[in-house]
């Protein structure tokens, strides 16, 4: 056994170290492997120093090269726990040789990490699995494989008791999954050659291929397989101990490593797992190789393992603030940690719960996971162990035996293979000569020696006769005294086991009950005591719980040696009352719960509440159980409610705006002085009893109550609700209303509460306002159109349109200058305010728009500002109803006044102009033709331009005036309105368009 006492304390760190052991085979594995597992673990361990070790301590590791040529493993380790004092190991390497050492970890009290996925059917306390079970990684891998790949399997192992012992699980699950096992094939560890096999696959043609070779062999295995040309998309090989490390040695050594992608793999790690901590892993691991290994080492799940057993191991160490194995034991269980495979947690049967992962082989060389199960229940016995236990603990002890009887062939297998060579070599001792010579020599000395034998034996057998009698009497007497003595024995034995099954029943429910009673009261918050008051005035203390520190700031062993510091403590103004509440209970045998103060030993006085219940024993003493809580906190929730309390009741009292709660159905529970005063009662009294008497609690409409009461019901509140309510002396007021709902437990609607405000004053202002505002809207409306108002309104600064469709009134009355010099200005205006009243009016009626007065002269236009396909027509009715508007009004000299009317349609640009004094007027040559058209028309006609007729003629009778000159213009044809059509005689139809046709030009002679 070779020892390396690698040492990896930081230089100038503590000297404080602890020792570990990590147990390997220097020259197992491809590629030395198990050097590279040990090199994980110290790997963790020089992590775990740089960050300070463990309690203090750096941990020092002792490396121990398990040499095969020694006697045996198990004599190396226990060398290595007695000469060493270790009593933590981290390694160790095949099955065989973790079985060889459990009987030495147990013994000394030893605990084993054992990094490596194995065959299960085994739990030793002493040991922690940090490796995958076979319900793990091999039951998920064989479920997923008959579902994709196909259910005739070949299965091929290593000859040894991994294989043997997962191959008969494997038999197992195909058989349980109707699947068909064609073929089982076994191949010792040290043959290489697969070629037989590998033609009986072929022969056989299974659909897929299972293998459980150790890893070494798969690879061996796997290029023999590719170079025969069985191909992975024919028959594929699910391997369950190829690892990465074994994948990067196949693809290597292939000259065209692409022919093994797409056979499998399964485990609960594989490199490519794109995890932030596995990545964190593997850049750990580049860095601790540094540039004597590649870029990127390969990594396998042993290696992943072994690294995070050292931080499982940490973990616990800390919980338990010890190294000591078993504290430690205990509290690794349940722990979880986050390892390069995912999340991993530690099970009480000493394995881990862990992921399975399916895996192919991608044409990159590397693994690429198919599929995941995560995470799975370690059941190293198949889950014999859920069984119930009578039935478990027999199962499990055959399936122990299962394994254990696989070593034992082996050791038979060994030793007859030795016996073999013993019979070689002894033959080899003839030199030369043949087995005939050579057995009668042998058989003349066996028969010498036998008859020798023969004749000690018959001396021996005579002898025997003559002592035989003797013996058989004596022997027939110690038979006698035996039975005897053997049925006294029986009758003694069962009556102290009886009494011992007895007492060990007593004391295992009197620990039982002791330890709940302790784990009660450790976890009271609060002090929990058993006080004794004796007969002769003596005070003890048989029990109180560890939180005296936390009430009291003393200790357990202060406050039982020191009891009257309990009365002590108390603050002065409270000691008397407690005094008494204690010599009334001892008298009255009363249970008492008191509050009271304690001052000493803090800056701050606590508060604390004694609950305590006395009764008296047979020795006449007085006992209390009971429990001190410290309850100052409660007290300053209690005292911040009061506080709060008043400070509410302050502002509810005294606030400006009324306050009120109320039930569901509106009746007032509350209400302040406030609200009160808002419904002119002197108290809130008052108001209560009011509204109490009100169905519709003082609203003025009952409809407007219902609606409030429903909103507040369906949607939870009411905001700005605004109501008529009755005051005291029944006059009536506005109200503005907040309020929210307030529901039980259940949800259902109980009550609410609001705000009140008293809103007439701003109501009142809100209509005078309006009053104002709709007085100010109709002087506007009055100057310019609706339209045009409701932009002002906006904002709009500029305001114009273009209108190409539209038709233009201009009337002016006739010598109006000449009557404005012959009467008085009164009279002129009100002449005048009559005349144009009257044709605002008509231009309401016909949805016209007046556009302005100027002197006598009237304009108005039909389309603007809102368009109007009718807007000719408007214009024509407008005109003709002007004309008989102005015949109403009478001159000074009784005659009628007469109107001159021009008309034209055309395009127009409209606008508000001005900063003052608003004026919305029209522009563009239409509305000069217009103005032209009344200027050069006849007194008391309608005077229209050839556009504007063309939109008429089929529904007005018209007068053709001929060509007339307009300034400006020049020669115009132009047309004289009449009527409707539809409104003069057929003859004078006729007749109107007889003058038409010839071109008359006396307007007299046509009417």
């Amino acid at each position: 056994m070779n020892r390396e006492a690698k040492s990896l304390n930081i230089a100038g760190s503590r000297t404080e170290v602890m020792q570990i052991g990590v147990m390997q085979f220097p020259s197992v594995g491809l590629g030395n492997s198990e050097a590279l597992v040990k090199d994980a673990t110290l790997m963790a361990i020089a992590e775990i120093n740089q960050s300070g070790g463990i309690l203090g301590k750096n941990i020092d590791p002792i490396v121990i090269d398990i040499v095969t040529t020694d006697h045996s493993i198990a004599a190396q380790a226990r060398s290595l726990l007695n000469e060493l004092e270790i009593k933590n190991l981290f390694g160790c390497g095949l099955s065989s040789v973790r079985k060889q050492v459990i009987p030495v970890l147990e013994k000394h009290q030893a605990q084993l990490w054992y990094p490596y996925y194995y065959e299960g059917l085994e739990c030793s306390k002493n040991i922690f699995y940090t490796g995958a079970c076979p319900n793990q990684v091999i039951q998920p891998a064989i479920n997923w494989l008959l579902q994709h790949k196909g259910d005739r399997i070949y299965l091929i192992g290593t000859d040894g008791i991994y294989s043997r012992t997962v191959n008969k699980i494997i038999r197992a699950q195909i058989k349980q999954q109707n699947g068909l096992l064609l073929c089982e094939d076994y191949i010792t560890r040290e043959i290489s050659n697969y070629q037989e096999s590998i033609a009986k696959i072929k022969h056989i043609a299974p659909s897929v291929v299972i293998s459980t070779l150790s890893p070494q062999n798969s690879v061996a295995f796997l290029q023999q397989y590719a170079e025969a040309g069985i191909k992975s998309d024919e028959i594929p090989v699910l391997s369950l101990r190829l690892t990465d490390l074994e994948l990067r040695y196949l693809w290597d050594s292939l000259d065209n490593p692409v022919v093994i992608a797409g056979h499998l793999a399964s485990s609960n790690y594989f490199q490519s797992l794109d995890t932030a901590h596995n990545q964190d892993f593997l850049r750990k691991y580049a860095t601790w190789f540094g540039v004597e290994r590649s870029p990127t080492p390969t990594v396998n799940v042993v290696m992943q393992a072994a690294y995070t057993q050292v931080f499982l191991w940490k973990q616990a160490v800390e919980a338990a603030q010890t190294f000591d194995v078993i504290p430690v034991r205990q509290a690794a269980y349940g722990q979880s940690f986050t390892s390069p495979a995912g999340k991993i947690v530690r099970d009480r049967n000493h394995h881990i719960w862990t992921a399975c992962r399916v895996a192919e082989i991608a044409p990159t060389g590397k693994f690429e996971i198919l599929y995941t199960v995560d995470p799975i229940k370690p059941m190293p016995w198949l889950g014999v162990e859920e069984l119930h236990p009578s039935t478990s603990t027999v199962v499990i002890e055959i399936l122990a035996d299962i394994t254990q009887g696989i070593q034992q062939s082996w050791q038979l297998e060994k030793d007859a293979q030795e016996l073999e060579f013993t019979i070689a070599e002894l033959l080899g001792r003839g030199q030369g000569k043949g087995r005939n010579q050579l057995a009668p020599e042998i058989t003349r000395a066996v028969m010498s020696k036998m008859f020798k034998a023969n004749q000690r034996l018959l001396k021996t057998q005579a002898d025997l006769l003559n002592v035989e009698g003797a013996l058989r009497d004596a022997n027939e007497l110690l038979e006698q005294r035996i039975e005897q003595r053997t049925l006294q024995l029986q009758k003694t034995i069962r009556r102290l086991q009886n009494e011992a099954a007895d007492r060990q029943q007593a004391e295992i429910l009197l620990r039982e009950s002791q330890q709940r009673f302790s784990a009660i009261a450790d976890n009271v918050p609060g002090v929990v005591y058993r006080a004794v008051l004796h007969p002769d005035g003596a005070v003890s203390m048989p029990y109180i719980s560890p939180r005296t520190q936390e009430i009291f700031g003393i200790s357990v062993e202060e406050f039982t040696e020191h009891l009257e510091w309990v009365f002590d403590m108390a603050h002065p103004e409270d000691r008397a009352e407690l005094n008494e509440m204690v010599r009334r209970s001892a008298e009255e045998l009363m249970t008492f719960e008191h509050e009271y103060r304690v001052s000493s030993l803090f800056e701050k006085v606590k508060w604390v509440r004694i609950i305590s219940q006395p009764h008296r024993n047979d020795q006449g003493d007085t006992v209390w159980d009971g429990v001190i809580i410290d309850i100052s906190h409660q007290k300053q929730i209690e005292e911040s409610l009061r506080q709060a309390e008043e400070k509410y009741r302050s502002i509810f009292e005294h606030a400006i705006e009324g306050i009120f709660q109320a039930q569901a159905d509106g009746c007032y529970i509350n209400a302040n002085p406030a609200l009160a005063n808002i419904y002119g009662y002197e108290t809130p009294t008052e108001l209560l009893t009011a509204v109490a008497l009100d169905p519709y609690r003082l609203f003025t409409e009952p409809k407007r109550y219902q609606e409030f009461l429903h909103q507040i019901a369906n949607e939870g509140s009411v905001a700005s609700f605004e109501a008529l309510v009755y005051k005291s002396d029944r006059s009536i007021i506005w109200i503005l209303i907040n309020a929210r709902a307030n529901y039980d437990q259940e949800g259902n609607f109980i009550s609410f509460e609001g705000l009140v405000q008293d809103i007439t004053q701003r109501k009142l202002a809100e209509q005078a306002l309006k009053a104002e505002q709709e007085k100010s809207e109709n002087l506007l409306l009055n100057i310019l159109p609706k339209e045009i108002v409701n932009q002002l309104k906006i904002g709009n600064n500029a305001i114009a349109s273009r209108s190409d469709n539209v038709s233009i009134l201009f009337a002016d009355i006739v010598d109006f200058t000449a009557l404005s010099t012959q009467v008085s200005p009164n009279d002129l205006v009100t002449m005048l305010n009559g005349i144009f009243s009257s044709f605002d009016l008509l231009a309401d009626q016909l949805g016209l728009e007046k556009i302005k007065t100027i002197g006598d002269a009237y304009m108005v236009v039909g389309g603007l500002p809102t368009a109007r396909p009718d807007h000719a027509e408007a214009i024509a009715e407008m005109a003709l109803a002007m004309q008989k508007s102005i015949s109403n009004f009478k001159r000074g000299d009784d005659t009628a006044f007469r109107l001159r009317i021009g008309i034209n349609t055309g395009a127009v640009v409209a606008g508000v102009i001005g900063i003052r004094k608003f004026i919305y007027d029209l522009w563009g040559d239409a509305v000069n033709v217009a103005s032209r058209m009344e200027s050069h028309g006849l007194a008391g006609g309608i005077q229209v331009t050839q556009a504007t007729y063309e939109l008429l003629k089929d529904k007005y009778a018209f007068w053709h005036r001929g060509k007339i000159f307009v300034k400006g213009r020049g020669e115009m044809d132009t047309y004289m309105l009449l009527d409707r059509k539809s409104h003069l005689p057929a003859s004078e139809v006729l007749e109107v368009n007889e003058l038409d046709k010839e071109g008359t030009q006396s307007l007299s002679s046509s009417v």
